[in-house]
């Protein structure tokens, strides 16, 4: 399975990506092997595998350099909808950056009222307020 992320054709990686879904690890932890898959896959040339890729990575909790900075780096996409799950993934990990990462994705409204990473925002705000008191 591993090998083909390196498959010719864009909609096998995307399939690839979806293949690692964090709901099939119990406990959330990122096999070594599948985080590097992922994070090839973030940087793919396809903006359909980086979006596949960035939801799977997305639901994991690892916090790792390489992962953070994959996501950091995703901020900077032409697609709003890519940035939103990478700011998303930041306020799930209560990163320092994520009201940046917000900021970069640009006006809220215009996704769906339904869509739950518009959340991650108030959630990570309201994680650092109380921590504080």
């Amino acid at each position: 399975m591993l090998d083909l992320v390196h498959d010719p054709a864009p909609e096998v990686r995307a399939a690839v990506a979806q293949m690692f879904p964090s709901w099939s690890a119990p406990d959330k932890r990122l096999e070594p092997a599948i985080r590097g898959a992922l994070l090839v896959l973030i940087r793919d040339e396809n903006p359909w595998v980086r979006r596949r890729a960035t939801e799977s990575l997305s639901g994991y909790d690892d916090r790792s350099a390489p992962v953070l900075d994959a996501f950091l780096a995703l901020l900077d996409e032409d697609d709003a909808d890519l940035r939103l799950e990478a700011a998303w993934a930041l306020a799930r990990r209560d990163h320092p950056r994520t009201e940046e990462a917000y900021e970069r994705v640009g006006p809220l409204d215009a996704f769906s009222e339904h869509d739950h990473r518009t959340s991650g925002l108030w959630h990570y705000r309201a994680s650092n307020r109380s921590d504080q008191t």
